[in-house]
């Protein structure tokens, strides 16, 4: 039995809905969630058998096959845990000071592939000299990669931080010891259920999708939801640029994000003032209409996910979103305070509460296409 989970999970780790209806996977989980010293202690405990050497998956495989209940496993993590967290805070002491004023957080490179954009520098044939070619490397250090770098700083420092949150509650079973993919895991009746923490800015794109029409699928599509052929926002707001580019010789729009063709339309008339604060108002309408029903943005943060970091595994989505703004909402995960009331609020309830299954066809990568299921929780976080 033990075998038969062990290798199901290492080989499946890209798809984790049929493996949870396994029997003792629940049990499985739970071992894995261990450190070497607390399974040795537990083995000893409830086998008599005194153990110091071995791999991890003996220890495990021991651990399964002995005695020892579920709750039993469970009442040791939690009685543990304050041990774990005490080292990690004192390895954290300086962090929330430092994500406190951070300032503008931008990624900047696509699917965190650094070789791509070294392969852009290099391919670039408009550079006519070695001048050139250094100026350009200056501006890819100090710009693109500098500030991918804060991001990713900044990004896991937010991470491990609210990671906190959730593993303090008493709804959550928090791991010991790191399992890939998985951040905490819940208990709902005989069932563990593990949840890898998303915390992501709700995209332009998705926005684009929302402002098209969302709308459910048949009950044998293999999406949860399918699109309608509405104007998207960007479509809307491309479409007011040109209307007017000519009369009032704006700039090229083609390389223009959504948020730089408004500030441009808002500086030249009240007529074009008055569009933005009403597309502004449309956009504010968008998010309390998610806030509402926030399945169809995690069937799409499923569907379209980037095909490198391609997994179907359990998330539990923090979804963040300024309501009167285009600007990118990355700033908003330094605010633990603001995350920590709306992530309390859900874990309160998450016991009683249905999980949402979501139904995706994946397609981005040939590799990976298929109809997928997986479980999901969100929420929203705003301001």
């Amino acid at each position: 039995m033990f075998k038969n989970l062990h290798r199901e999970f290492e080989n499946k780790a890209t798809d984790l809905f049929e493996l949870q209806t396994k029997d003792n996977f629940s049990r499985y989980l739970l071992i894995r969630s261990l450190d070497r010293d607390h399974l040795k202690e537990l083995i000893e405990k409830h086998t008599g058998e005194e153990v110091n050497k071995g791999k991890f998956e003996d220890f495990y495989e021991k651990l399964f096959d002995s005695k020892i209940t579920n709750e039993e496993i469970i009442e040791y993590i939690k009685t543990e845990y304050p041990k774990v967290k005490e080292s990690r805070k004192e390895q954290e002491e300086y962090l929330p000071d430092i994500i406190k004023d951070f300032g503008e957080v931008k990624c900047g490179i696509r699917n965190d592939n650094l070789n791509d954009t070294a392969k852009e520098l290099v391919r670039d044939k408009t550079i006519k000299d070695k001048n050139d070619l250094e100026e350009k490397i200056d501006d890819l250090l100090e710009n693109r990669i500098k500030g991918y770098l804060l991001w990713q700083y900044y990004n896991q420092v937010t991470n491990d931080l609210i990671e906190h949150i959730f593993n303090d509650h008493p709804n959550v079973i928090p791991t010991l010891r790191k399992i890939k993919f998985v951040d905490f895991l819940v208990q709902k009746g005989d069932k563990i259920i593990p949840f890898d923490l998303k915390i992501t800015h709700i995209s332009d794109d998705y926005f684009d999708l929302h402002k098209k029409g969302i709308i459910d699928s048949p009950e044998e599509s293999h999406d949860s939801f399918s699109i309608e052929d509405n104007p998207s926002e960007q479509e809307i707001i491309k479409e007011k640029y040109k209307e007017y580019k000519r009369d009032l010789d704006l700039p090229n729009y083609g390389g223009l994000s959504k948020i730089e063709m408004l500030e441009i339309l808002a500086e030249q008339n009240d007529e074009l003032k008055n569009f933005v604060e009403d597309i502004t108002k449309e956009r504010n309408k968008m998010i309390e209409e998610i806030e509402e029903n926030l399945l169809p943005v995690e069937w799409w943060n499923y569907k379209f996910q980037g095909e490198r970091l391609f997994k179907n595994n359990n998330r539990f989505f923090v979804f963040l979103a300024f309501k009167n703004s285009f600007e990118d909402a990355r700033p908003l995960k330094g605010r633990l305070e603001l995350i920590e009331e709306k992530v309390k609020e859900k874990l309160d309830s998450i016991i009683k509460d249905d999980i949402n299954t979501i139904k995706y066809y994946y397609s981005k990568d040939r590799g990976l296409e298929g109809a997928y299921k997986i479980n999901s929780v969100s929420i929203l976080v705003t301001e």
